[in-house]
């Protein structure tokens, strides 16, 4: 729902209409139901009348039987104004006669019916705000007459309640409840004093999630560009926020995306372009070493040529991001590693496999198998055994991948991703390696929405840890 100029406030004064306006609504409901609800009745005894009318119902019950009692009371002219009840025991609620005026009021019926005080018991409940009571509002005046201003400023000589009852005992197990005669729509009015407070939490409830949601948004939109960024290192630039601080967010963002996406290109077109230069005068020395008449010369000089074509292929491999722009197809990941593996035994190296022989991904199948072929490689190299695992969840593909070698110290394993990076306590140039294996190991897996870890194997070695999510 758009609101015309809703988009040209700031936050400030949104949160401020939000809260008043909440208010308002709050406020408007609360008066309309009267409109809907009819508020109680008000009624007023003059203090002398009640107490009359008290004193001629005790007697008329204590004058006659008890079988006869119930008729006569249902024809007393009084049942217009007050309801009658016969019970058999006390009645069961709080003795509240000792409150201001109704002290006085309770003495007096005691008197007038000639009763003790504990055989008389008064229920008077003040109510605050009149219009929310859900019974009948009584209000006994001592004289008359009066005005209403005064009945509910002077509270003290003038009773007022939204709940009387009044009770006294007529025979050893017998007692009368006295109670203003109600208009049936008690439970109508309990029902809307606990939904008002529910409405009013549910509306400013409401109009809070509207308002939060339209600055929390953009704010995810944030969350999701800056992740695309560092993932994929492509643009995904945010903007139309209904808010100007949000949107000016925005476009400071998407600037600084240019900035960076800008430096990283420039840079990794420098890294591209020198390492395909070298291509040429790397052919040029293989051409000189074949002719070298000392094979020992010449197996060495050919033995850094070709460890220098891979760091050259890999270099250029990791800038062009080749591996991230292929296409998404449907892999058999059980099956490739089970491939993986059974070439690295016929290289020599002890290889485990342990899991499915299927199991389905959607991911980029040439990344994903260099992926794994270079971390299988990896365990050969700095280690005698290699046991690769795979578990295959239901939203997830877990594949660990194990070996007995030196493995990495905890405290070298976040710097391990970084590019060109060689730990030399643990991984040397003798055993070959450019430094970008795991680079590209992560980045590939970043972009398919996975997690790569490293970590300690049960034989000691270093293991490899790859969560790659299913796609839905």
């Amino acid at each position: 729902m758009k609101i015309p100029f809703w988009s040209r406030l700031r936050l400030a004064p949104r949160i401020i209409l939000v809260i008043v306006g909440g208010l308002l609504a709050v406020k408007a409901v609360d008066k309309a139901m009267p409109l809907l609800i009819r508020p109680p009745e008000i009624m007023f005894f003059d203090q002398d009348w009640l107490l009359d009318n008290l004193r001629d119902i005790h007697d008329r019950s204590v004058a006659t039987p008890a079988a006869e009692r119930a008729a006569l009371l249902q024809d007393l002219p009084v049942r217009r104004w007050l309801d009658i009840a016969p019970l058999s025991a006390p009645p069961d609620f709080p003795d509240t006669s000792r409150l201001g005026a109704f002290t006085v009021l309770h003495l007096q019926i005691v008197d007038r019916l000639g009763l003790e005080p504990q055989d008389v018991l008064l229920k008077a409940d003040e109510l605050d705000d009149p219009e929310y009571s859900p019974r009948p509002l009584v209000i006994i005046l001592p004289e008359l007459p009066t005005v209403m201003t005064d009945v509910l400023d002077d509270r003290h000589s003038n009773m007022l309640s939204s709940d009387l009852r009044i009770a006294f005992r007529i025979g050893p197990a017998e007692w009368l409840l006295i109670t203003p005669h109600g208009d049936g729509q008690e439970t109508v009015r309990m029902i809307r004093n606990m939904l008002l407070p529910l409405l009013a939490v549910v509306m400013i409830g409401l109009l809070s999630v509207w308002v939060a949601r339209g600055i929390v948004r953009p704010l995810d939109d944030l969350v999701a560009a800056a992740e695309k960024l560092g993932r994929d290192r492509e643009l995904s630039l945010v903007g139309n926020f209904n808010a100007p601080e949000l949107q000016a967010i925005g476009n400071s963002f998407n600037a600084m995306q240019r900035r960076l996406k800008q430096f990283v290109d420039d840079r990794l077109q420098m890294i591209a372009a020198i390492s395909h230069d070298l291509r040429t005068p790397l052919t040029r020395l293989r051409l000189f070493a074949e002719y070298m008449p000392d094979q020992d010369q010449r197996r060495q000089m050919l033995s850094d040529i070709n460890e220098m074509e891979a760091m050259v292929s890999a270099t250029l491999t990791y800038a062009s991001n080749q591996l991230k722009d292929e296409a998404r197809s449907d892999v058999d990941l059980g099956s490739l590693l089970i491939s993986l593996c059974d070439t690295a035994a016929d290289a020599g190296c002890r290889v485990v496999y342990d899991g499915p022989d299927h199991a389905r991904l959607s991911c980029r199948p040439v990344a994903i198998r260099r992926v794994f072929a270079n971390l299988i490689d990896n365990g050969c190299k700095f280690g005698s055994e290699v046991r690769v695992t795979l578990c295959d969840g239901p939203d997830a593909i877990a594949i660990t991948i194990a070996d007995d070698g030196p493995g990495i110290p905890a405290a070298q394993r976040e710097e391990a991703f970084r590019p060109f990076t060689r730990l030399e306590t643990s991984r040397n140039r003798e055993t070959g390696g450019t430094g970008l294996g795991l680079t590209i190991a992560s980045d590939v897996i970043l972009a398919h929405g996975g997690v790569i870890e490293l970590g300690d194997a049960p034989a000691g070695g270093l293991l490899v840890t790859v969560m790659l999510p299913k796609a839905r």
